[in-house]
């Protein structure tokens, strides 16, 4: 699936089958046929720093293991040059362990924004994602809603007595 032109059509073209194809129906092969070897993903992972094509591959079997229902909408997307830019929202279930957390089984959902860097040969590159990570744990019950010290440390012990702390260090 190799992008030889990259027009900016193509580009939209690639991301939205990527984001249908690997987020929303679990196909990893595509990660693989248009991800570099080389890619380096510059986004939140547990373990630390930057993650490789492997990683990019893990963290999206672990969001769709942790929510069953898992799917990401395009709220908006932009390409020119070698990049390509989507607004998103992801929602689902909480009904599998996600990051390290139980199963909540509550419904969340989190906008943010990714960013692809499609080098010369047409494969991903590098990448980029945020998230609104803290509203997707406050609807999920893990974050208290109001936060205040107190409910911070409180947070904190909780995890702590269902060993998620530690689990996330795996």
């Amino acid at each position: 699936m190799a992008i030889t032109e990259q027009t900016p059509k193509q580009l939209k073209e690639y991301e939205e089958r990527f984001i249908d194809e690997a987020w929303n129906s679990g196909n990893y092969d595509i990660i693989e046929e248009s991800v570099s070897e080389d890619y380096v993903g510059h986004w939140f992972d547990i373990e630390e720093g930057d993650v490789d094509r492997d990683g990019l591959e893990a963290f999206i079997r672990s969001a769709r293991e942790g929510f069953s229902d898992f799917h990401m909408d395009v709220e908006f997307m932009v390409a020119e040059d070698d990049m390509v830019t989507v607004g998103f929202t992801v929602e689902g279930t909480h009904d599998g362990e996600f990051m390290g957390i139980p199963p909540t089984d509550e419904f969340g959902s989190s906008p943010g924004i990714l960013v692809h860097k499609i080098g010369e040969d047409g494969m991903v590159v590098e990448g980029w994602a945020v998230w609104d990570a803290l509203g997707q744990m406050q609807q999920l019950g893990v974050v208290p809603e109001s936060f205040t010290l107190a409910s911070f440390l409180e947070t904190g012990a909780n995890l702590a007595k269902q060993d998620v702390l530690k689990r996330t260090k795996r």
